[in-house]
């Protein structure tokens, strides 16, 4: 019998708006199954009420409807914030407290330790402090505490948002085994980017109601519903929906290998040759040198690192997980203070200066937005920095930013409630009444819908026309070659290229040494000679127009 949601409607308050309403679905056993929906939608309120925190330890809100998961289905979740589930100091500690808490015996926590240690390659972890972990290597030691206590039902809230593509590549092979072992998988995610291979059915939410319940191909050929919903497809679907516009004969795809398969059919492929790239170019006015970094444990983070960021650029900085990306970061703001080396500022060293001094002109935006919220309201959020630099500005100003970006009706809601991706999109809009010269982004899509991050697309575009050097942290790869001009990449703490993206859309050795594939609009646009490497699906489309049209002449 699979497991059912019957009937479930919930409010926080008596006198709330409903957040689900009337919400029937029907779970499949040893299925994956992927719940979306645009940011505030409901998805979190759900896993919330199947897990049992509603009603459990959120007990002021108004349930209705019926759950049947059998009475003794141990339902596990894996939190889209990894740093809220983690107890205890050390990895294996962190592994450890879910089965502790189950009362198993020792022997088998060390046996299912061992297991998930190996699963998920996580040896080389397990003597180190969580604390001292990357945001990725965290989320991974999260899913395999949950995955040791061996879940009925598994839940994971956005559980790839922090990993590099290799641990993406990991949670797919972990799901796959987990589906063949007969577990119960949702996912709670609105982008489908990294999963459309293994998930079996698609949930949609809206508004607190289902609004699509059905096979995953079906949901992939209405574009329409993915376009509402706000879901973040693969790049090769969005590729599909175009190129179906041109022919409509083309097989759908959704997968590199599916994409050629099907373009081959229509585009012949040729050598790529067209004349070098231009580099970045501009005043490097934010610089590091010969930057090192040795944590308490041992562990070398950074390992002589010379880097030159231009004004008025977009620069993304990439990387696998424990590379060393949000260290370098957090070296520039002042966070951390280097083993040895130097960074500056206009040419003057900030090592002396104070993280207040510094973010008067360098503000980093953190990767989880619950470190940036100090404010009882959205609206005195959003004036933070301003009011911290003592900078000018009116409620005109403010409204017009509320209303742009969808906040108008949160204006005077507590930030900690809004959704995750709104709260992640928060604390990105405060930077706008800033004084800041650079704005660090670390992972910023956390949360976000595909309406979410496109307003993402249109703050990082604004900033630069402002002049402002934007440096983003990112795993979303697509995304980095659609907004970035230039990108450095470390592996195992040291630099390994930095340049413009031009010059690195051909350096397939780079991205074969650290293991991550190049954007499939790059890949496909290389393979088929088009006149020039696309970094979006929408001049892939035009330059697919202009070749289909030649050969038609």
């Amino acid at each position: 019998m699979n497991y059912r949601i019957q009937h479930i409607t919930y409010q926080y308050a008596p006198e709330q708006k409903e957040v689900l309403r009337d919400v029937s679905l029907e779970i499949q056993k040893s299925a994956v199954t992927a719940v979306v929906g645009p940011s505030g939608c409901g998805k979190t309120t759900l896993v919330d009420i199947l897990s049992g925190v509603i009603p459990k330890l959120e007990s002021n809100g108004v349930l209705q409807g019926e759950l049947e998961l059998g009475e003794d289905a141990l339902v596990s979740v894996v939190s889209q914030s990894p740093e809220n589930q983690l107890f205890g100091y050390g990895v294996e500690d962190a592994i450890a407290f879910g089965m502790e808490n189950m009362g198993l015996p020792a022997e088998e926590i060390s046996e299912r330790m061992e297991y998930v240690l190996d699963l998920l390659n996580l040896q080389y972890l397990r003597k180190r402090s969580v604390a001292a972990l990357s945001g990725g290597q965290r989320q991974a030691v999260c899913i395999a505490s949950v995955l040791a206590m061996r879940p009925d039902i598994l839940i994971m809230d956005e559980p790839v948002s922090s990993l590099d593509p290799n641990g993406k590549k990991m949670v797919q092979n972990v799901l796959n085994q987990l589906r063949a072992d007969g577990t119960t998988v949702l996912i709670v995610d609105n982008n489908l980017e990294w999963s459309a291979d293994i998930v079996d059915r698609v949930v949609g939410l809206y508004d607190g109601c289902v609004l699509f319940d059905g096979a995953k191909e079906e949901f992939f050929r209405d574009f329409d519903l993915q376009e509402k919903l706000g879901v973040t497809i693969p790049q090769e679907a969005e590729i599909y929906r175009a190129i179906a516009k041109l022919n409509s004969g083309v097989e759908m795809f959704y997968s590199m290998q599916g994409a050629i398969d099907a373009l081959d059919r229509i585009f012949t492929q040729k050598t790529f040759s067209v004349e070098a790239p231009k580099e970045v170019v501009g005043e490097a006015f934010l610089t590091t040198h010969q930057l090192n970094k040795v944590f308490a444990d041992g562990f070398q983070a950074l390992k002589e690192i010379n880097t030159a960021f231009p004004k008025g650029k977009v620069i993304a900085i990439m990387g696998q997980n424990g590379s060393g990306k949000t260290t370098l970061v957090k070296h520039l703001n002042g966070l951390y203070k280097p083993t040895s080396g130097d960074v500056r500022y206009n040419g003057q060293s900030i090592l002396k200066k104070t993280v207040a001094q510094i973010s008067r002109n360098i503000i980093l935006v953190f990767q989880h937005p619950e470190h940036m919220l100090f404010e009882q309201t959205v609206t005195q959020e959003i004036t933070f920095c301003a009011r911290m630099q003592k900078l000018e500005f009116t409620e005109e100003q403010v409204a017009e930013v509320l209303e742009k970006y969808g906040l108008k009706d949160d204006a005077e809601t507590f930030p900690i409630n809004l959704s995750m991706g709104k709260k992640h999109l928060l604390t990105i809009l405060s930077v706008l009444f800033s004084n800041a010269d650079v704005v660090i982004l670390d992972e910023p899509t956390l949360g976000m819908d595909l309406h979410i991050k496109a307003q993402l697309e249109e703050i990082i575009a604004y900033l630069k026309q402002q002049g402002k050097t934007v440096l983003m942290i990112s795993h979303e790869i697509p995304l980095v070659f659609k907004v970035a001009d230039g990108a450095v990449i470390l592996s195992g703490g040291k630099k390994v290229y930095e340049g413009s993206k031009e010059a690195l859309s051909r350096r397939e050795d780079i991205f074969d040494a650290i293991n991550i594939s190049l954007p499939p609009v790059v890949q496909l646009s290389k393979r088929y000679g088009f006149s020039k490497i696309c970094y979006n699906v929408a001049d892939f489309a035009q330059e697919a127009a202009r070749l289909l049209a030649l050969r038609e002449e």
